[in-house]
């Protein structure tokens, strides 16, 4: 019980972390947020996601893998020291599928050499609903925007989840969040005011929650 609870403190540590840099990505890009990834298959010149865009942007360090499915054994930001030492097969169907443990590899293609950061954390936005999520792809499905939401309008709402231990997108898939603490009963969060907090998973509002609005999961 001590080691997983010296785990969890650890994990919450790196979201604070994550929060700091994406707070500092958005002061240098003119109040936006960091993407949640960039679509090459959508039109944009290179396939990233947002680790790979902090660490490339040199916001935070970060491990590269050579390949899909090798994990490197070393520590990391983006690591979950209770997460799953392994690449996902497939999108988790429950908020304790083992599944939702393991690590979603962000290529990284516009440096010129192509290589993968893993990340064990999930981040609270959508493949192209700006209007609901505060982090979003971009090229955004459907529409094709390319300007994403602003810090200063997400963070008017203070509890609304920056990043959380999960996989890929939320993008208004629950199950995405993973309870991987405390004998997978609880899930780690950060949110806007710069808060990270362990929760029970289970008791974690929906999106479609009555006690949540619409906008952003906040609650």
């Amino acid at each position: 019980m001590a080691k997983e609870k010296a785990r969890s403190i650890f994990c919450l540590n790196n979201l604070k972390q994550i929060g700091i840099a994406m707070n500092l990505y958005a002061d240098d890009h003119d109040d936006f947020l960091v993407p949640a990834e960039y679509s090459a298959r959508r039109g944009s010149s290179a396939q990233e996601g947002w680790p790979t865009i902090l660490y490339n942007r040199k916001y935070l360090p970060a491990e590269r893998s050579p390949d899909y499915y090798t994990v490197p054994s070393g520590k990391s930001v983006f690591r979950c020291p209770s997460g799953t030492p392994k690449v996902y097969s497939f999108d988790p169907v429950s908020r304790d599928d083992p599944e939702g443990g393991k690590a979603w590899p962000f290529v990284s293609e516009s440096t010129g050499r192509k290589f993968y950061v893993d990340c064990w954390y999930g981040i609270n936005g959508s493949t192209g609903n700006p209007q609901k999520w505060p982090f979003t792809r971009i090229p955004m499905d459907v529409t094709g925007n390319t300007v994403g939401n602003k810090l200063s309008l997400a963070a008017q709402v203070p509890r609304m989840p920056v990043v959380f231990d999960g996989i890929w997108i939320h993008n208004g898939k629950d199950e995405r969040i993973h309870a991987r603490h405390a004998k997978t009963t609880r899930a780690n969060l950060l949110f806007f005011d710069g808060s990270a907090a362990s929760f029970d998973a289970f008791h974690l509002p929906g999106v479609r929650a009555t006690n949540t609005t619409e906008i952003g999961w906040r609650f």
